[in-house]
């Protein structure tokens, strides 16, 4: 799936950044940042764990996800990426703009991953 958010930049100036998510974003992000993402997902929205070393979510997988999702868009190449060229991309973003877009982030990632179903009518 395809969008285009409007997000503001650390200059106060708003950039329309371009964000694809498809079947290989799990494995971009594994390559990258060496985590799996959905269990990073599963922290991150987990309040409570049995055991708490497992409820370590981790703050950033929003903005390593938007990372991966934008240079998908942007066709960059994925092998060349790492953690400073994520540091480099976020830095063009003003503090909490991608949890203020939460919503978008991960219903454009989730949303390729969620069937639609209707009732058929009798």
């Amino acid at each position: 799936m395809y969008k285009e958010i409007r997000l503001k930049c650390s200059n106060g100036e708003e950039k329309a950044y371009k964000f694809l998510s498809s079947g290989a974003t799990a494995y971009r992000y594994r390559q990258v940042f060496h985590e799996d993402l959905m269990l990073q997902l599963r922290r991150m929205t987990s309040f409570e764990s049995e055991n708490a070393n497992e409820n370590n979510a981790d703050s950033t997988v929003l903005d390593k996800l938007a990372f991966i999702m934008n240079a998908q868009a942007e066709g960059k190449d994925m092998k060349a990426l790492n953690f400073d060229s994520f540091v480099d991309w976020a830095e063009d973003l003003e503090s909490g703009e991608l949890l203020t877009n939460a919503g978008e982030i991960l219903n454009l990632y989730m949303g390729s991953k969620i069937s639609q179903v209707t009732a058929k009518k009798n």
